[in-house]
């Protein structure tokens, strides 16, 4: 899902009816434990502080086909240095972001299969299981 951020976004610098706010450089790929809203809220992520979490920057993506593109390498994520998500609050979306930190949220969507991410654990999206489509 797109967020109503991203939208304005690409039709006010596609249409070239303003250019503000600009694309991006770069997008970082983070997890959340809620489901985000259109409005780019309700987005809870782990503690950066100690835990090992960070998102990560999203690279060599496919050719867009149909509105599609799909990660051509490996995405991972640092160890978890703490739990990141306990079974009483597992991660249930992928949250992409047009900052390593804060920044507004663009693009979400659900994990096929939620996830507990628990000290010690490693998580990683392989290569063309991310798939991205705008719609």
């Amino acid at each position: 899902m797109t967020t109503t951020y991203f939208r304005n976004m690409i039709a006010g610098n596609v249409f070239n009816v303003g250019s503000q706010p600009a694309l991006p450089q770069s997008y970082y790929i983070g997890l959340s434990s809620t489901a985000p809203t259109e409005a780019g809220g309700n987005v809870r992520e782990p503690s950066t502080s100690g835990t090992g979490y960070a998102r990560v920057k999203i690279s060599n993506l496919t050719s867009p086909s149909n509105g599609l593109v799909k990660n051509q390498s490996n995405i991972s994520f640092n160890k978890a240095e703490a739990n990141w998500f306990p079974a009483s609050s597992p991660a249930t979306h992928y949250v992409i972001f047009d900052a390593a930190s804060g920044g507004h949220l663009v693009i979400y969507g659900e994990l096929e299969k939620s996830r507990i991410i628990e000290s010690d654990t490693y998580l990683s999206f392989p290569a063309g299981e991310l798939t991205i489509k705008i719609v």
